[in-house]
């Protein structure tokens, strides 16, 4: 006796057969056969961001970040209450800025400086813009604590940063401990962690200078630099 019974193998293959005849086929899209393949074959890693620049750019940018780490811990901490050292602090933060990422470029200040006067609300009747030892190479507005104030950064001829913050006083009294005379006005002075500061009160604003001009024979030389900043600059508040 016979039993009849289905062979799905055969089934199978006439199905498959018959799809082949009666379909139409088309080729598939070049775009998506090259994403098909993108999928399937492993991807060339990307190199890293940085090394894009070359190799000087990231060495200097690596040379920075460590020195602004080296830097951030050693800023002065602010007492409580103490809105001078508050202000100090700041200064030296902007000063970092300046020595690592700030613009030097005399050129601009022509029009920079009557903006950040506008944007600042601190006016200046005179400014001090430089001679054969230092040169005004930037100014922009700045927010010091709470302060809206200007903030001018010189360069001298031996490659150094100076930067010149002045912003309204307010109730801040300087101390007289640290006190020097410097031709005909009295300052305080400070060294703070590889800076210099020499701070003082004009009118109703409060100005800080601030380098890293420290060893005895720069700080002569700094303090030079103020008077040729307080004698030629004359700052008022406009709001």
């Amino acid at each position: 006796m016979t039993t009849d019974r289905t062979d799905t193998t055969d089934d199978d293959g006439g199905v498959g057969r018959m799809l082949r005849e009666r379909l139409t086929r088309h080729p598939a899209p070049v775009l998506l056969r090259a994403s098909v393949r993108e999928a399937l074959e492993p991807r060339a890693a990307r190199p890293p961001w940085w090394t894009l620049w070359g190799a000087p750019a990231a060495a200097a940018i690596a040379t920075a970040l460590v020195m602004l780490l080296w830097i951030a811990p050693r800023l002065p901490s602010a007492p409580a209450g103490d809105p001078a050292q508050l202000v100090v602090r700041a200064v030296l933060a902007e000063h970092a800025r300046n020595i690592f990422w700030g613009e030097s470029r005399s050129d601009v200040v022509p029009a920079a400086l009557p903006r950040a006067m506008e944007e600042s609300g601190v006016a200046l009747n005179w400014v001090f813009t430089g001679d054969d030892e230092i040169q005004l190479v930037n100014a922009k507005p700045t927010y010091l604590e709470g302060r809206r104030g200007i903030e001018l950064t010189y360069q001298d001829s031996a490659g150094h940063t100076v930067t010149y913050v002045i912003v309204p006083g307010g109730n801040v009294a300087l101390p007289e401990r640290g006190r020097v005379q410097i031709d005909r006005w009295r300052p305080v002075v400070r060294k703070e962690n590889g800076f210099s500061l020499i701070i003082w009160r004009q009118q109703s604003l409060l100005c800080v200078l601030a380098s890293d001009l420290v060893s005895d024979e720069d700080l002569g030389r700094f303090k030079q630099y103020f008077v040729k900043v307080r004698s030629s600059t004359e700052p008022y508040v406009t709001y």
